[in-house]
């Protein structure tokens, strides 16, 4: 199987289906604007192609599914999602579905995996790896319909290995504005400080604040641009392109980033570096923030630190922006997101004392609740 790019920008799908009636081989081809369609009329030839030898796609196993088919249609997948398929599917999925044929995969089995998951974003993420093998499977014929498409699952409830995980949101920029004061007070200039800046001011990921250089910082301009990432996939940790075409973005710099960045800089390289002046590691930068917001350090008045991570960081962000009346549309932008609603579904999520705030303000305009 082939797909292939043209001199003139076009894209070519190539398959031998078969022999021909005199025994020469049944090449066929077909030239495309883009390379999805070129891919699709791919995946159209190779059934066509198997349908001739007389293969059920049906009975096929779900790890034999995987490895003809899922993976040799995906060789363009980022290395971060091509790693985040690979981890779901060596934990979740594989223990779950490798031996079971994909037609007989349904919604009995998916609940199943489902509820054999630790936190509810393990569990969502390994459904989403699941549906987007089984859309494979439902346009190459092999099954009628997706069943890891519907919505009605039963996740785990949150608990506190997810908060624990993923860390804890703050909902205001006056609580920001707290843990940026004592970064500046205790931690100042170190990469503890710089990755809280990015990710409390700027709602950077943990790969974009990593693959930032100072030379995509511009402070006179009070803005920093987003054009690569710092990601770990395939065992290999390396600068990439951003996680989609949105991610790759200005961001607009607040005052405190651009009074704490100055201090810092402006310098060359990595604005987030190791003691050696190196580019960190996902991984160590992982480590330190544990360290940090995870061992029971305290603010000067004796109050313990929130256990923040990269990941509560960047939501921490996104949802005081939207407590602060920011439009949702500028923030998407901001965030890197390809829709809107992601911002309101994913990353804005109001905390139970804004609720019970917003409860007492309704008290007071109905007069006490009498």
């Amino acid at each position: 199987m082939s797909v292939r790019k043209r001199p003139d920008g076009g894209w070519i799908a190539d398959v031998t289906v078969g022999l021909r009636l005199d025994g020469r081989p049944d090449r066929r081809t077909s030239t495309h604007r883009t390379k999805k369609a070129a891919e699709e009329a791919e995946r159209k030839l190779l059934l066509e192609r198997d349908l001739k030898r007389g293969k059920s796609y049906g009975s096929i196993l779900f790890r034999d599914f995987v490895e003809g088919y899922f993976w040799p249609q995906k060789e363009g997948l980022a290395r971060t999602t091509r790693g985040a398929y690979k981890r779901d599917l060596k934990l979740r999925l594989l223990p779950a579905f490798g031996d079971v044929p994909v037609e007989d995969i349904d919604r009995l089995r998916i609940q199943s995996m489902i509820s054999s998951c630790q936190t509810r974003k393990v569990a969502s993420n390994a459904r989403g790896t699941l549906s987007s093998i089984l859309a494979l499977a439902v346009e190459m014929g092999a099954i009628s319909v997706n069943p890891a498409g519907f919505k009605s699952y039963r996740y785990p409830s949150p608990g506190s290995h997810a908060a624990d995980h993923y860390g804890e949101w703050l909902s205001t920029f006056a609580e920001i504005q707290r843990v940026l004061d004592y970064m500046e007070a205790h931690h100042p200039g170190t990469a503890d400080e710089r990755m809280c800046v990015l990710g409390l001011c700027f709602g950077l990921r943990k790969e974009e604040a990593l693959g930032l250089d100072w030379e995509q910082v511009d402070l006179p301009g009070r803005k920093i641009s987003i054009v690569q990432a710092y990601t770990t996939g395939d065992g290999v940790t390396a600068l990439g392109d951003p996680k989609t075409d949105r991610a790759r973005r200005e961001v607009p710099m607040v005052a405190h980033a651009a009074r704490r960045m100055a201090a810092w800089g402006p310098s060359e390289g990595p604005v987030v570096v190791t003691v050696r002046g190196g580019r960190m590691a996902p991984s160590t930068a992982r480590d330190r923030m544990q360290r940090l917001f995870g061992s029971g350090h305290c603010f000067d008045d004796g109050r313990p630190l929130p256990r923040l991570t990269q990941f509560s960081m960047r939501h921490s962000f996104g949802t005081s922006c939207i407590n602060a009346g920011i439009e949702v549309a500028k923030v998407s932008k901001w965030m890197g997101h390809c829709d809107v609603n992601t911002t309101y579904n994913r990353y804005v999520k109001p905390l139970l004392a804004d609720l019970r705030g917003d409860a007492d303000t309704i008290d007071a305009a109905m007069g006490g609740g009498r």
